[in-house]
């Protein structure tokens, strides 16, 4: 019989001066449009701790931005792509904002399963930008906790209902078959 392996306690890495160097800011909101959608937006703003020459920009001093860049969803109810509108303000080279229009090609498309693909195959990888497709998913998990969010609060029933028990039943830790959450929402799972 062998000895299990154990793993030797690590002692934790000592603290030491740092010099920050790169910043990402993302910020995401949800809002109820007065029409009854639901606009999504994401803000990405990247910084250096220190001053870069650009051959197409110049110089950007400490804190400047090299890419200051939006990101708006239109959706409804049913997570649905209706409008996608991508502003690029600050970035690297003169030809970047160029990609902006591409993120048109995820009308029609559907937040759920499996949709990241096909959002990263309709935009696509050479004609999009890596910075707004990588808000993607941030955007999609925002999304999904404005509707469902303002839902629970303010729709009696909603939590019950069988498209919210499907939409979220198996997909987390908290959601999984014999946790609090299911046990309150779903006893009869």
């Amino acid at each position: 019989m062998s000895e299990p392996i154990s793993k030797p306690m690590s002692e934790p890495i000592p603290a030491s001066p740092r010099t920050p160097l790169h910043r990402r800011n993302i910020d995401v909101q949800g809002y109820l449009r007065e029409d009854g959608l639901w606009e999504i937006e994401g803000v990405l703003e990247d910084t250096k701790g220190y001053d870069i020459e650009l051959f197409d920009r110049g110089r950007i001093e400490v804190g400047g931005f090299l890419h200051r860049m939006r990101l708006t969803l239109i959706i409804n109810d049913q997570l649905q792509i209706l409008d996608a509108r991508a502003t690029m303000y600050h970035t690297p080279y003169q030809d970047c904002p160029g990609a902006a229009q591409q993120y048109q090609a995820l009308v029609g498309l559907h937040i759920g399963k499996g949709w990241l693909a096909d959002a990263r195959k309709a935009v696509g990888r050479l004609s999009g930008c890596t910075h707004l497709t990588e808000m993607l998913p941030v955007l999609a998990t925002a999304a999904m906790q404005t509707i469902r969010g303002y839902h629970l609060s303010h729709t009696a029933g909603y939590s019950n209902g069988s498209e919210e028990r499907k939409a979220v039943l198996n997909t987390c830790y908290g959601f999984r078959p014999g946790g609090r959450a299911q046990i309150h929402l779903w006893p009869e799972e």
